[in-house]
């Protein structure tokens, strides 16, 4: 983790990085504070994060409610042999950015699942686009759990109204591009005691827009990104490029070795482009 103001080189999310997925010009969608009792930020300690949980809470202390924002970092776990699923350190950079605006921060894991690499092993498959059961197993559920409890706390008498923001940005994928910024959250449903809306509210900042948020305010980030990772998500994803889980293969080695005698386990390929055999051998040379 660095407090270091810096200018990610190229390839992790400079200016003149060619945008594949451009922002639609659209006025923003604005977030109802006075409808909602409290709001959850999801913080991956990712950059994305850091630009979410400024604009969370800058808007919030504009209409006087910083009172509401709660950071949760969704806790994934170890590996059989030890290995965090996450990035080192992605924990304290979450918390460093709920501390830097003086929010409450919480760390959650999964009720069910000790991990998300128990819940790999369980599947007896790795995630996939079309198969992303570790975001729904380990966060979305983790999140909504989280916000019963802070609803439930707070002994209103009916459904709590929760907003609850990520930073999904549409920049990222033509998927996550046409994904509305405001909408209701399907762990609303019928007949439960919550009433959730899912907030995006850095869809439509580029990554160099984002990376300039965290030099004005002085955010921390985490040190894998000046190592040449340009997202910060699980340490071996199978929805990352494939250049990107090279480097974090070089910056990781035991952690992928322990993988990829899983992948040889389970008999299922990492990715469909590419195994992870494959990837420790371009990691290596």
């Amino acid at each position: 983790m660095t407090k270091t103001r810096f200018t990610p080189p190229c390839g992790t999310g400079c200016g003149a990085q060619m945008e594949l997925f451009a922002a639609p010009a659209a006025p923003p969608a604005v977030f109802d504070w006075d409808a909602h009792d409290f709001v959850v930020v999801g913080d991956s300690g990712g950059k994305d994060s850091g630009a979410l949980v400024h604009e969370v809470c800058t808007q919030a202390d504009k209409v006087g409610q910083l009172d509401k924002v709660r950071v949760l970092h969704c806790d994934l776990g170890r590996t059989k042999k030890g290995h965090l699923v996450e990035w080192p350190g992605a924990m304290e950079v979450a918390r460093a950015h709920a501390e830097l605006y003086g929010v409450p921060f919480a760390v959650r894991r999964s009720k069910l699942w000790p991990s998300l690499w128990d819940r790999i092993l369980a599947h007896g498959n790795w995630p996939g686009h079309f198969a992303r059961y570790c975001t729904s197993d380990t966060k979305t559920v983790t999140g909504r759990d989280f916000a019963d409890e802070v609803g439930g706390g707070m002994r209103l008498g009916r459904p709590y109204r929760a907003g609850y923001a990520m930073g999904m940005r549409a920049e990222e994928s033509t998927a996550r591009a046409k994904k509305p910024v405001i909408e209701r959250h399907r762990m609303s449903g019928k007949g439960t005691l919550r009433i959730v809306t899912t907030w995006l509210p850095v869809h439509q900042l580029t990554t160099e827009q984002v990376w300039e948020i965290h030099r004005k305010n002085d955010i921390d980030h985490h040190e894998a990104y000046d190592q040449g990772m340009r997202r910060l998500s699980c340490r071996a994803c199978p929805l990352a490029h494939t250049d990107d889980l090279v480097r974090s293969a070089q910056l990781n080695p035991e952690l992928f070795a322990e993988y990829a005698q899983a992948e040889r386990d389970m008999g299922r390929q990492f990715k469909k482009s590419i195994s992870l055999r494959e990837i420790i051998e371009r990691a290596r040379s």
